[in-house]
């Protein structure tokens, strides 16, 4: 929660007098990669629901389980949302939502897409609770795009979505009817309705003919969204897939030349733990409609579809059922429900009979855990960072809503980039094949091979998708090499282990090289620093080279590494460490107000730029008198960061402004 990151950073800082954090290496130009007011977040939940009523055992006083007279456990049947103390009203996970929003608000995403089984049931009372508690993320500026699932089929439950949910035509948020808002004794999480002003969202929206404002396409930053419903509308017919396909090639293929584009349904294409799916009863239902789904998604290079529906994560490479073997990445929603589903082996029970192979390259699973996923866009650059929380089940279902707090973990982070490659690996394939080049930096692969630490609930492989991405960021020796996909095991940033070599900038002197005062980096944070151990060696890898190994060649003009994470990487050309720290790192900055003045001598004035919790900057320009005034709507956790004008910038101080 928001309130909760900043009692870190107060308890961090000493406040309003701190110390800077430095910054462990230093680049030629710069030390830190620019910061940057381009890239934003938005967020993907999956289902969204809590039973009208659960069957609990009868206990008697001493807690033992009282046996009917056939023997078996007495049972009673009793309200689901007393046992969690009333948190879950009407058949929505308000508890889950409530926890769940304070962290979208503190992540700073846009808005966030909602998959589906929006409730457990498709009741008036119910859609309007799920609309209610909405309202928290309204609250923060965060727009809600939802689509409906299965739970929420049939034609009271569409005019009810479309009711409370205007915004899937127009964009328009906090746009609810006011008498939509339900109200319960949820132990006083209920919504806080800070303000009534509208906010709007988006642009270009449009709805197939058959499911006006049920099914939509939007764009938003330059990213087209597309969600589609294929169940009952008002008029209870439902508004097939086969219909709506024209309508989504069309949006697909308008969208700016570049552009990256998102596919959201409820149903997958192929299930989980599911057997029914986006087409209809199974994964063999309406081959020619899967076909020609794939063949649009593909010729329009859609990033990722989005699903979900079976209350677990699972990420895979899907192929089409014809013989053309095109294939989409499938990411599978975990959601916040409480029922949690058993995997099924549906595509050796299904697609290998049915079509005579498989259809799924299974990536990731994670099983029991409630969660959702933050999507960072930078340009042509995608970051996907999923988080998750445990349940306390793996299977079956939940009685109470647990609080979360403190148990929330980064369970994978993976992306793209159009700059980049992706390349599909199987166990022992190896990882040479990554080698790659851009902008007069090579990347070489010298060793390494992929394995995951175990495979799924059945024991099936994981493959890998790699991919990577070229970024310049002034004040590096190189190109930075970006890598995603290698993790082991989720919760986890090991990879197989690799050696890697990258070619240093022509610009950078001989003399650097032969001096031992350039380094492989990997960027921590908006940092960088120099990855592996010891003495950094003279000469080329060596096959036998432990892990932490580091060394430059200077014949090649590279410098290598043996390491075992993903991330982005670079030349750095080091001109001295934080072991030794630099006399232009300022000592402690001053606060007065929104007043900063900054240490050093009078006459001499410091650049100064400050940014936002995330990274993103906010202010920058040069001091006066040595002091800095902070804008009038700065407030909350900032970094500041300074240099003597032709100096080096120091390392960022993290500062809260009331």
């Amino acid at each position: 929660m928001l309130h909760n990151f900043i009692a870190r950073l107060r308890s961090k800082f000493d406040l309003p007098l701190f110390a800077p954090r430095r910054i462990c290496l230093l680049a030629i130009g710069l030390a830190l990669a620019p910061l940057s007011a381009e890239p934003w977040k938005f967020a993907v939940l999956g289902d969204t629901q809590w039973p009208d009523t659960a069957r609990i055992p009868v206990k008697n006083a001493s807690g033992t389980v009282l046996k009917g007279a056939d023997g078996k456990d007495s049972t009673v049947i009793v309200n689901a949302d007393s046992l969690s103390g009333y948190m879950n009203p009407n058949m929505v996970p308000a508890y889950f939502l409530h926890q769940i929003h304070g962290r979208l608000a503190d992540h700073g995403v846009r808005f966030v897409l909602a998959a589906g089984d929006l409730t457990d049931w498709p009741a008036l009372r119910s859609m309007r609770t799920r609309a209610t508690w909405t309202q928290e993320l309204y609250d923060a500026g965060i727009g809600f795009f939802p689509v409906r699932g299965n739970h929420d089929e049939g034609p009271v439950a569409a005019a009810e979505f479309l009711r409370v949910f205007p915004q899937t035509k127009n964009g328009i948020m906090r746009n609810t009817p006011a008498d939509a808002f339900v109200w319960t004794d949820s132990q006083n999480i209920h919504p806080r309705l800070a303000n009534r002003e509208k906010f709007t969202m988006g642009e270009s929206f449009t709805s197939p003919a058959c499911a006006p404002g049920r099914s939509y396409a939007f764009r938003d930053n330059g990213i087209t969204f597309a969600l589609i419903d294929n169940f009952m509308g008002v008029k209870a017919e439902p508004c097939a897939v086969s219909s709506q396909l024209p309508w989504l090639d069309s949006v697909l293929s308008a969208r700016p030349q570049g552009s990256n584009a998102f596919v959201i349904t409820h149903k997958p294409v192929i299930g989980a733990c599911h057997v029914d799916n986006f087409f209809g009863d199974s994964p063999t239902s309406d081959s020619a409609t899967t076909a020609k789904f794939f063949e649009i998604l593909h010729r329009n290079r859609v990033e990722v579809f989005f699903a979900g529906h079976d209350h677990q994560m699972q990420q895979a490479m899907v192929e089409e059922p014809g013989p053309r073997a095109l294939r989409i990445q499938q990411r599978i929603l975990p959601g916040a429900s409480y029922k949690f589903y058993p995997p099924l082996k549906v595509d050796e029970e299904q697609n290998v009979p049915r079509f005579g192979k498989k259809r799924e390259i299974l990536l990731a699973q994670d099983l029991g855990t409630v969660g959702y996923t933050v999507v960072e866009v930078d340009g042509p650059r995608i970051e996907y960072s999923d988080w998750g929380a445990p349940s306390g089940i793996q299977f079956g279902d939940l009685l109470v809503a647990p609080n979360l707090e403190g148990l929330w973990t980064l369970r994978r982070r993976w992306g793209a980039s159009s700059r980049g490659r992706q390349t599909l690996l199987a166990q022992g394939d190896s990882l040479k094949t990554l080698s790659d080049s851009s902008a007069g930096t090579k990347v070489r692969i010298l060793s390494g091979a992929w394995k995951a630490s175990k495979g799924d609930f059945y024991n099936r492989p994981f493959s890998a998708l790699a991919s990577t991405d070229w970024r310049q960021i002034p004040g590096l020796a190189s190109s930075a090499w970006t890598l995603w996909g290698l993790e082991k095991a989720l919760g986890s940033q090991t990879t197989p282990t690799f050696a890697i070599a990258m070619s240093i900038d022509p610009s950078v002197p001989d003399s650097l090289l032969t001096a031992g005062q350039i380094c492989l980096g990997r960027q921590d944070s908006i940092s960088w620093k120099c990855v592996g151990s010891g003495t950094l060696r003279q000469g080329v890898w060596k096959s036998g080279d432990a892990l932490g190994s580091r060394g430059v060649d200077p014949v090649r003009r590279e410098v290598w590494a043996v390491v075992d994470r993903g991330g982005s990487y670079a030349a750095l050309a080091e001109q001295t460490l934080a072991a030794r720290p630099r006399p232009d790192v300022p000592g402690t900055i001053l606060r007065s107000g929104r007043k900063l003045t900054f240490p050093g001598p009078l006459g001499l004035e410091d650049d100064v730029e400050i940014a936002d919790a995330s990274g993103r900057v906010l202010e920058r320009g040069a001091t006066r008198g040595r002091s800095w005034i902070l804008g009038a709507s700065i407030h909350g956790a900032i970094w500041v960061r300074s240099r003597h004008q032709g100096g080096w910038w120091s390392g960022e101080a993290g500062l809260y402004i009331p």
